[in-house]
């Protein structure tokens, strides 16, 4: 009976990992016939944590790639719903050996003055491509109060 629950098991994982394999192009499913190729975010997140206090500084960093030009990068938090733009950023090309893609640091000061119910604030990137295409990326951080 143990036989058999194995096998059963090992038929699922095989079947699973053929699944994984159905996607024959995957730079097909990440574009638009005529418009060109959308961003890749490879990872977003901090770099130094993710609990800050007011006045504290997080440092982000930004892993990215595109085939089509980049135009800029843009930097916003959400805040109790409410989005804001915090920094634009022209690109510069900063290829990194070690990931293999483009690499942007940035950092973000949580504000003085939030709400006493403000326990998370949200940053979000999003990489804007000279043919309008976008990709976006949110990291959470926990605020200390």
């Amino acid at each position: 009976m143990k036989s058999i629950h194995i096998s059963l098991f090992l038929s699922i994982l095989v079947l699973g990992f053929s699944s994984c394999y159905e996607e024959p192009d995957w730079l097909a499913d990440n574009t638009t016939p005529g418009s060109g190729n959308f961003p890749v975010i490879s990872t977003f997140g901090t770099s130094n944590g993710s609990e800050f206090a007011v006045g504290e500084t997080a440092q982000l960093d930004l892993r990215f790639f595109s085939v089509d030009e980049i135009d800029r990068i843009v930097l916003s938090s959400i805040i109790n719903g409410v989005e804001t733009e915090e920094e634009t950023f022209a690109y510069t090309p900063n290829f990194s050996e070690d990931s293999q893609t483009d690499v942007l640091l940035m950092s973000y000061t949580v504000p003085t003055g939030l709400a006493s119910d403000v326990t998370t604030i949200s940053l979000k990137v999003e990489i804007i491509n000279k043919n309008g295409l976008t990709r976006d990326s949110s990291v959470d951080i926990d605020i200390l109060m």
